[in-house]
């Protein structure tokens, strides 16, 4: 799952979600469990979820970072912070290569 500079580029609008070919970019805007469930359903159709939770109160951020853990684990993901309140939550397999690191370190400056 290489993903370089001409994927991000290439990102269609959905909502408020941005999706790749490869990631989901999503500012959280609710705790409610059909959107969770979506968002679940993207992680597990090998989408990584890069989710910023910026504006979530700490009980719904709670109720988000219980479910999608619980996803992770499931599949044998991982969860990483990306930065103060963004948080990727991927299958393993995004890190394989390597470019998964790389993307966010550069996401991250």
């Amino acid at each position: 799952h290489r993903v370089d500079r001409r994927q991000r580029q290439m990102c269609i609008r959905d909502s408020n979600m941005i999706m790749s070919d490869q990631i989901v970019f999503e500012k959280l805007q609710s705790d409610d469990d059909v959107y969770l469930t979506g968002l679940a359903d993207q992680m597990l159709n090998g989408h990584p979820l890069i989710l910023s939770f910026d504006s979530l109160d700490i009980d719904q951020a709670n109720k988000v970072v219980a479910f999608l853990s619980g996803v992770c684990y499931a599949v044998k993901g991982e969860i990483v912070i990306v930065k103060e309140k963004v948080f990727m939550f991927a299958t393993s397999d995004v890190y394989d290569d390597g470019s998964m690191e790389d993307f966010l370190k550069d996401i991250v400056e």
